[in-house]
């Protein structure tokens, strides 16, 4: 048995091909064991335990490389995701979302960030099945003035030294001295980090103003080619009033246009990483 699992999130099995592509890249990636979790909610009307037992099985037997485990339960699907670290030793979640898909159900973008906004891991948000595993050798993360960019950079490396991927570090050019300081030494910060692990980025100022800034860095990582956004998710304590009528920034990058798959990061001191 491994020590963590990557938790393929299967609670609505539409989309299972998308889902199980990206979560056994990871799992091979990071060297961790695979679960398929499938939870039966009677708030979604999604299929019961024993009829989800033959398709999960399905799934099970084409990923005879890795092993895998699967949890077939019912109960409240946010609990068991708030609960993914210690009831299952979960390090990354997989979920699939679908931006057509009616509201309130389990692949509605929206849905997924209620259902992961108290979530102790990382999870990974995908539309489309993973065709090619070279789609992660290039991967985008933005810094900026805040603190919490700072929560991207442990994951961004994981990237560079378990898949050698190239990190794309975008930001843009702060005007103000006052934020251009704080970007200032959260650079620095980043800067011995990776260089205490031997990571190395490329460093692209983005222009543009928006009311969302982080929607301008994940269209320009996509237009570099890159295969993944690591992002940072609006801490509910801070909103301001803007965000609380036009909603946050993940609203629109989870189902962003280039389809490009969306690390989320919970701004949390208790986030859970990988034992390695």
């Amino acid at each position: 048995m491994k020590d963590q699992f990557v938790i393929a999130c299967l609670a609505d099995l539409t989309m299972q091909d998308e889902v199980i592509s990206h979560a056994a890249f990871l799992a091979r990636m990071l060297h961790k064991g695979i679960i398929l979790l499938y939870v039966e909610d009677k708030r979604y009307g999604n299929l019961t335990t024993k009829e989800a037992e033959q398709p999960i099985a399905n799934i099970e037997a084409t990923l005879t490389d890795l092993k895998p485990a699967h949890v077939i339960m019912k109960g409240a699907l946010k609990e068991v995701v708030n609960a993914l670290p210690t009831l299952l030793n979960g390090v990354v979640a997989v979920v699939g979302i679908n931006p057509k898909a009616k509201r309130g159900s389990l692949t509605h973008p929206r849905t997924v960030l209620h259902l992961f906004n108290e979530c102790k891991i990382a999870y990974l948000t995908v539309q489309q099945r993973l065709q090619d595993p070279h789609n992660y050798d290039r991967v985008a993360f933005g810094v900026d003035f805040r603190k919490e960019s700072k929560d991207k950079l442990v994951w961004a490396s994981y990237f560079a030294r378990f898949n050698h991927s190239q990190l794309n570090m975008l930001h843009f050019y702060y005007s103000d001295e006052g934020l251009r300081k704080k970007w200032s030494n959260n650079v620095l910060f980043m800067n011995k980090l990776f260089a205490n692990l031997g990571v190395s980025y490329t460093d692209h100022v983005v222009s543009g103003h928006a009311l969302f800034p982080e929607t301008i860095i994940c269209d320009s990582a996509a237009q570099q080619g890159c295969g993944l956004l690591i992002s940072v998710t609006t801490d509910t304590r801070d909103l301001d009033v803007i965000e609380w009528v036009a909603g946050v920034a993940e609203h629109r990058t989870i189902s962003n246009l280039a389809c490009l798959p969306v690390l989320y990061i919970n701004p949390r001191n208790d986030i859970y990483v990988l034992c390695d």
